[in-house]
């Protein structure tokens, strides 16, 4: 469906960079996805902290690479 509508471009930029898309379409996109998505990515932190375990160190004991941590 296409729709008209005024954008922020400076608040479209900063989303672009922060999301990593290309076209204004893209990131519209993955901003929508995004939000969409949210309530499953909070409940799926719900439940990692129901389970009783000690989570000191995470991310001492983390695999991930150390360059792509802080890119989360």
């Amino acid at each position: 469906m296409k729709t008209v509508i005024d954008l922020d471009d400076e608040l479209l930029e900063r989303a672009r960079l922060e999301l990593g898309t290309k076209s204004k379409k893209d990131t519209i996109h993955a901003a929508l996805r995004l939000v969409a998505e949210r309530s499953e990515r909070l409940e799926a932190v719900r439940e990692l902290l129901a389970i009783d375990r000690d989570w000191t160190g995470l991310l001492e004991d983390d695999k991930t690479p150390r360059g792509t941590r802080d890119a989360a």
